[in-house]
């Protein structure tokens, strides 16, 4: 047994990486998110993600308004908009026979950034 095959059992990842919910690939890469390193209070996140019966998916998707990704990067709880929206996304996705989470090219502008001033 290798040291990652170790610290895998124990549920530890190393820096950067996540454990997977397959037991024949226990690491996989931790990508950067529909936004990229967003800054929070408690450092920096890239995905913030629930689980239903759909499985787990992103909340952070970017349908959400520019008052919904900072509402979540505060530590609060997801409204049911915020949960609407990222399931809505995540269903599109695998319809797509896509990952609900993003992949290395899926990197985007929050539709609430792209909202005029006022």
């Amino acid at each position: 047994m290798n040291v990652a095959e170790l610290l895998g059992q124990l549920g530890i990842a190393p820096y950067g990486m996540r454990h997977a919910e397959s037991v024949y690939d226990p690491f996989s890469a931790k990508g950067k998110g529909y936004f990229g390193m967003l800054p929070t209070d408690y450092g920096v996140a890239t995905e913030i993600s629930a689980d239903s019966d759909m499985g787990q998916y992103p909340l952070l998707v970017p349908t959400l308004t520019s008052q919904e990704v900072d509402w979540l990067l505060q530590g609060n709880e997801p409204t049911e908009s915020i949960y609407r929206k990222a399931e809505q996304y995540a269903m599109d996705r695998m319809q797509q026979g896509l990952s609900p989470f993003a992949g290395y090219g899926d990197l985007r502008i929050p539709v609430g950034l792209l909202e005029p001033t006022r």
